[in-house]
């Protein structure tokens, strides 16, 4: 059905108040039928339009509460701090239909929201229970090089591999080995190169180059060699003396001396969406793909998360990604995409046990990074209704999520600004957005 059938329509039956907003349903549009500013739309324009031949069978009644919600979100994106730079989009959450549209059909810099797609990305690819498992291995033709394995862990700590070095020791002590070659085996990601959009300035205090064996939330020159240095000490220290030092590929021929597993992948994706981790970010798009059997390298990951997305029927026209954490200033996110994930991770059991909990996505007012927002009287009413991922940038403030309405509804989200360097106001404008979605008085 076309949007001016939709809107005829929603006039035969009643669905528009005099002065309201019309709400259109996505189920009613043909594949890329235009939904922009579907909220500004009243009966007095809706009526001028010609009644079709043959009368159409009627969209979904809209209820007063989506109305209200409609009104409200339009009142809402007139906010000085949402300008040329701003995409809305609003669906309900049991039927699909469309709450509210502003200019969807334009992509934006998505901020740290992208993090919404590589955790669907690694649920799709990846056994949330599974642990990524970093080991020393010795070489089973050359007995004397010893390898530090890594695997993409991003929790790796400098004491977790101080007890695999101490385990690994008592293993050479036990063969009479007193001097060995230490080795570092980071090849499983490929060279560590910044993503396409990535400034030079993200290295200081947003992100580590992506290696497959660092150390978690390190930010110096190279992790690699900064894990490798702490399990070099701890050998030293257990009189195991290292001759040999530096990078090289493990053999295919190789005994396991000692092992250390991460925590789950699960909350791996917990704690990257609560605290907005791009270090882990990063590794979950690369072991995403390499446990889908693609190589682990920055095209071989973001090919297999396009891959992903087409498969699970995501839209992905516009759509754009450089790398897993938002960080990069070359990704375009379409309004729709981000909702249509955040749908498809609602609608599973297994998925909302991972992502929508209260140690995962942020809780307005409550958890992560929407802990101290949603704190002030005019929003307020939203507080533990809105579960939601949260995006910055210098210029781009993002929110999506899941909004539990006034009225027992559940509305799916997706705001993007981009161009505003305000950040404090458009956050503060965002969150009226995600209040007008809940339903609440403003």
């Amino acid at each position: 059905m076309s949007h001016r059938r939709v809107l005829s329509a929603a006039c035969a039956v009643g669905l528009v108040l005099p002065g309201a907003a019309v709400v259109v349903h996505e189920t009613d549009l043909l594949p890329g039928a235009a939904v922009e500013q579907v909220a500004t739309t009243t009966l007095s324009n809706a009526a001028t339009m010609a009644a079709p031949a043959v009368a159409p069978q009627a969209a979904p009644a809209a209820t007063a509460m989506e109305l209200k919600v409609s009104r409200s979100l339009t009142a809402a994106s007139r906010s000085q701090f949402l300008r040329k730079g701003f995409s809305g989009y609003v669906v309900d959450g049991g039927t699909g239909s469309v709450v509210w549209a502003s200019k969807a059909a334009t992509t934006r810099m998505p901020a740290s929201t992208q993090k919404i797609v590589t955790a669907f990305v690694a649920l799709r690819s990846m056994d949330p229970n599974y642990q990524i498992v970093t080991r020393t291995a010795q070489s089973k033709d050359n007995p004397a090089n010893v390898y530090v394995v890594g695997a993409g862990d991003p929790t790796l700590t400098p004491g977790r591999l101080t007890a695999m070095a101490q385990r690994t020791a008592k293993t050479l002590q036990a063969q009479k080995r007193t001097k060995v070659n230490l080795y570092l085996d980071d090849s499983l990601f490929g060279p560590a190169t910044l993503a396409s959009g990535w400034r030079n300035d993200y290295l200081v205090k947003n992100a580590q180059l992506v290696r497959s064996l660092t150390l978690t939330g390190y930010r110096g020159p190279d992790g690699t060699i900064a894990a490798g240095n702490v399990v070099r000490a701890q050998l030293a220290r257990q009189g195991i003396t290292v001759v040999r030092y530096g990078r090289g590929k493990a053999p295919a021929a190789r005994a396991t001396l000692a092992t250390s597993p991460s925590v789950p992948v699960k909350a791996m994706l917990g704690h990257m969406l609560s605290h907005s981790d791009n270090d882990y970010a990063e590794a979950i798009l690369r072991m995403s793909a390499v446990m889908a059997g693609k190589p682990g390298t920055w095209n071989g990951a973001l090919a297999h998360s396009k891959s992903v997305l087409d498969t699970h029927g995501v839209p992905t026209a516009g759509y754009v990604a450089r790398d897993g954490s938002g960080l990069s200033r070359t990704n375009r996110m379409p309004v729709r995409t981000l909702v249509r994930v955040l749908a498809k991770l609602n609608a599973s059991a297994a998925d909302r046990a991972v992502v929508f909990v209260p140690t995962a996505m942020p809780v307005a007012g409550q958890t992560g990074t929407l802990g101290g927002r949603f704190k002030s009287p005019a929003h307020r009413c939203a507080a533990g209704r809105v579960s939601a991922k949260t995006g910055t940038l210098s210029d781009a403030i993002t929110l999506a999520g899941i909004a539990r309405g006034v009225d027992g509804r559940t509305r799916i989200f997706a705001f993007l600004e981009n161009g505003d360097t305000r950040a404090d106001s458009v956050r503060g404008a965002l969150d009226t957005l995600a209040t007008s979605t809940v339903g609440c008085k403003l």
